[in-house]
């Protein structure tokens, strides 16, 4: 971004060959200090990549790429000026994106000084609307010039170095671009949230096509099996995804702007011509583009105090056993046509026997209080041991409902169901 049209608040880094320095970046070997040894400049620089290194590669590793804190975006639409306050992130490559100064730029400024790059072709003042991204990358800068020795053959030009090197951020302004696709892992597929991986030829990769067919096996079994079953296989699909991650830095992908960091989107932009100038119009800044960090202490409050979600669909507000009946009152109203034998699974438990499956072979709704209707279950036998497990079944083709359709255990209108399970005990 240009700071030169608006000096009064911008600090912008140093332009040309001074930043374009770099850092040793080389985890796995450090200097070997001993009596009498002579150090020249690659063993300080084998010292200082050691430890920049690690520190890279921990970051990337264990915490991702992100915003870790500030860059807070602004725009003031009188002047057209869009500000980014400091802030701190970290790339895809580990390396720390630190913003010490707020920067600001002039937008009509900066229209009129890009709108004739090949990327701004499509642009028709006043009547084009277009998105813009805001971008921080890496950069490192010389700084601190002092006298030096010249080496033999240098020239004059070789008598004065540069003494540090300085991280800091370039903040460009680009169209968006679509992100290179990241393949699914494991996990993401065990929680639902991506598709298995195929590869060129449509087949599931091995690990995949495992998990497909483990879940398929669970989807097999008696919702009490089901739970034990699932909880013994997370580790599994933990450590298959964690043997599948790359413990090297990612390739530089095949886009303008590598593992720059997004900030921000500029969604319906306007140039507007202003007499012999510019004027800019803007539909709406997001954040929300940009990938976050978040500290430890607050997910450790997330965890904690974050209260549960209000499911959609019916959940079980308690649950007894008298006999061969069982009652089990519900938070939302019912759809009465699902309350049937098959939207119930019943087991009881006998230390000496263990599970035995239960039949229910009539079903009842009391919903005169439809905020919390009373669900009876007469089961083919009383149960005996210790447990009787009951689950609503919010899966499958046939669910228990809400009135408003909604599947029970359902955390959204728009999701699917889940089933609730609950116990209780046989009292001898």
């Amino acid at each position: 971004m240009n700071a030169a049209a608006t000096p009064d608040c911008c600090t912008a880094p140093a332009a040309g060959t001074r930043c374009t320095a770099a850092l040793p970046d080389n985890p796995q070997c450090a200097p070997n200090y001993h009596f009498g040894m002579l150090l020249g400049v690659e063993d300080f620089r084998a010292e200082q990549g050691f430890h920049v290194g690690r520190l890279r590669r921990h970051q990337r590793l264990l915490h991702g790429s992100g915003v870790v804190a500030g860059f807070p975006v602004t725009f003031d639409a009188a002047s057209g000026e869009l500000r980014v306050g400091p802030g701190h992130a970290l790339d895809a490559l580990g390396r720390d994106l630190m913003l010490e100064q707020s920067r600001c730029v002039s937008l009509p400024l900066w229209w009129a000084k890009h709108r004739d790059e090949e990327g701004f072709d499509d642009i028709e003042p006043g009547t084009t609307l277009f998105s813009l991204d805001i971008v921080a990358c890496y950069s490192a800068c010389l700084d601190r010039p002092v006298p030096a020795i010249a080496e033999p053959c240098a020239g004059d030009s070789a008598d004065i170095a540069h003494a540090r090197v300085c991280e800091t951020v370039v903040l460009k302004l680009v169209r968006p671009t679509a992100a290179p696709a990241t393949p699914a892992n494991l996990v993401q597929v065990w929680l639902g949230q991506a598709e298995p991986e195929r590869d060129v030829e449509g087949e599931l990769l091995p690990d995949h096509r495992w998990l497909s067919e483990a879940l398929a096996a669970l989807s097999s079994l008696s919702p009490p099996q089901r739970a034990s079953a699932r909880q013994a296989l997370l580790p599994e699909v933990l450590a298959r995804s964690i043997a599948a991650t790359s413990p090297f830095a990612p390739p530089s992908p095949a886009i303008e702007h590598p593992h720059c960091l997004r900030l921000a989107r500029l969604d319906q932009v306007r140039i507007l011509a202003d007499g012999e100038g510019w004027r800019v119009e803007l539909g709406e800044l997001r954040l929300g583009v940009r990938d976050s960090l978040l500290p430890s202490a607050m997910l450790q409050a997330l965890v904690l105090h974050e209260p549960a979600d209000i499911a959609a669909g019916p959940q079980v507000s308690s649950a007894s056993l008298a006999d061969d009946r069982v009652a089990l009152v519900f938070d939302h109203a019912l759809a009465a046509a699902s309350v049937a034998p098959a939207a119930f699974a019943l087991s009881a438990f006998d230390a000496t026997t263990g599970w035995t499956l239960l039949t229910v072979t009539a079903t009842s709704i009391d919903d005169s209080d439809p905020a919390a209707p009373v669900v009876g279950l007469v089961l083919d036998q009383a149960p005996s041991g210790q447990l009787l497990r009951i689950t609503v079944i919010g899966t499958g083709s046939a669910p228990l409902l809400g009135l408003d359709l909604i599947p029970a255990g359902a955390a959204s209108a728009d999701s699917d169901g889940r089933d609730l399970t609950t116990t209780v005990s046989i009292q001898g």
